[in-house]
């Protein structure tokens, strides 16, 4: 944990480089004990610009992945918006690319989250990240349902691509599932159409 862990105030900033991204600053609270923090809440959040959007079909989900020391996950961009945080004492690099039709389209942000950071990431960015602590589980609120017919209308970016120039930490140690190692370059990513969004 980093001396800014705790006693932030609840705050949220545009990703200028990704237009419809925030990233919050998360209130953690702790003594002798651990500690808490209120990792999401509406009407707190909806005024410092999280989108109203979010919530307009009803539905939510939340994922939550485990992962160890030096495992890398990405470049995804499912159909759905997602709020992504860690929830434990974990660190991540986290990275997103930005696979929108658009002046946007390929543009990176990147950005160490701990459980004091939370990230809005709009349909069409693709998420990924790497973990710099020994372990870490990294939750993911989505407002759709997993399904597997919604499988086609992914997009994916492969995270080596030096056209991305993703500053990743320690890439030769980085353990990615075959599927992650063969996302296409940016290159041939089709741009999602916003009517595909």
């Amino acid at each position: 944990m980093t001396d800014t862990f705790f006693g932030k105030e609840l705050a949220a900033k545009k990703i200028e480089e990704i237009p419809g991204m925030l990233e919050f600053d998360i209130p953690v609270h702790g003594d002798n004990r651990g500690w808490f923090k209120e990792n999401f809440q509406k009407e707190k959040m909806i005024p410092l610009g999280f989108p109203e959007s979010f919530f307009a079909e009803g539905k939510l989900q939340n994922n939550v992945s485990f992962s160890r020391k030096n495992v890398l996950r990405g470049l995804h961009a499912e159909p759905w918006d997602k709020y992504i945080s860690v929830a434990d004492e974990g660190q991540v690099l986290g990275s997103w690319v930005d696979l929108r039709e658009g002046d946007t389209f390929g543009n990176v942000y990147q950005t160490k989250i701990d459980a004091s950071k939370g990230i809005f990431v709009p349909r069409g960015v693709a998420n990924g990240f790497q973990v710099l602590s020994d372990k870490v589980s990294y939750s993911y609120l989505v407002n759709d349902y997993w399904a597997l017919e919604l499988k086609p209308k992914y997009a994916f970016v492969n995270f080596a691509d030096p056209a991305l120039d993703i500053k990743w930490e320690n890439l030769e140690a980085a353990e990615v599932s075959e599927a992650d190692e063969n996302h296409p370059l940016l290159k041939d990513v089709v741009p999602l159409k916003k009517e595909e969004l």
